[in-house]
């Protein structure tokens, strides 16, 4: 299935999602380098009111994206928007792929789908009310028609191929990727912290020269920490990692697929499995 053969709340969901993550990195990213900016400026200390006032307006804007963050709370909408989105998600495989609760016939399995994403909505009342960007858009597409009607073996292929393989190669990735951020933004710390240790030393012997950039030094480490904090490299990479084992295992098990039940309780376990990683998302909005 492609992007667009999921439900219109889906995309919603999705677009909101994303937007609001940009949001949030862009604020963030915007209040550390201009605290850089306005350490870096204390540093050269030049003695003129413009500079004096340049650096005023850096820490005016750092304070506006402060409590930006603060009282918009777009990770919020982050969150709670990804959790809508993988919950949805995880619904339209069950549907498409006849397994529990969607077995039953097709006009059944429809009102129950209904169903099932008006719960999604009515659980989730701080973000129901900014779905509004696919709002006109189908919710059983004829993609998920299609591939309902398929027989079970193209029903069984299609889930592996395009739902089991996928989150593999999705969490496999984001695994790898934030196990290497993790170890950069690390060493990028270490150094940093050590250069301002040098500095500090260097001072020391030359208390009467002004220019070092210690303190500017300080902010970047403060900046790069909590940088690390807000993307959560290590503890991404040790979920996704562990989530991707998971997923191996339960593959293991489509060789051995041979009727409609088999399949339901196959896409069962799966969907469990990225269910139980989509959920951290549901809690990550109130911490």
């Amino acid at each position: 299935m492609q992007h667009s053969d999921f439900p219109g709340l889906y995309l919603a969901a999705d677009k909101m999602s994303g937007d609001a993550q940009n949001r949030f990195l862009a604020a963030l990213l915007t209040n550390l380098g201009l605290l850089v900016a306005a350490a870096t400026m204390s540093v050269f200390n030049y003695p003129h009111w413009g500079a004096a006032a340049l650096q005023a307006a850096l820490l005016a804007g750092a304070l506006a994206c402060s409590v930006y963050m603060a009282t918009q709370r777009p990770e919020r909408l982050w969150y709670s928007g990804r959790a809508v989105a993988e919950s949805i998600k995880t619904i339209v495989w069950r549907y498409v792929s006849r397994a529990e609760p969607f077995h039953e016939d097709d006009d059944a399995a429809k009102k129950h789908l209904l169903e099932k994403l008006a719960q999604v909505i009515h659980q989730n009342p701080g973000v129901s009310d900014k779905l509004i960007s696919h709002i006109s858009a189908q919710q059983i597409t004829d993609k998920m028609k299609s591939l309902r009607a398929d027989s079970f073996e193209a029903r069984r292929d299609t889930y592996v191929a395009y739902r089991i393989n996928d989150q593999l190669d999705w969490y496999s990735s984001k695994a790898n990727s934030n196990a290497i951020a993790a170890k950069r933004f690390f060493i990028a710390l270490i150094v940093v912290n050590a250069a301002a240790f040098l500095f500090a030393l260097t001072k020391v012997a030359n208390v009467g020269y002004s220019y070092f950039p210690t303190d500017v030094l300080i902010a970047i480490a403060a900046s790069l920490l909590t940088w690390m904090q807000a993307k959560r490299f290590t503890e991404l990479s040790a979920s996704y990692a562990l989530t991707a084992h998971e997923i191996t295992f339960i593959r293991e098990q489509a060789d051995e697929l041979s009727n409609d039940e088999h399949l339901s309780t196959f896409v069962g376990d799966a969907e469990n499995a990225f269910s139980r990683e989509h959920t951290q998302w549901e809690a990550r909005k109130d911490k």
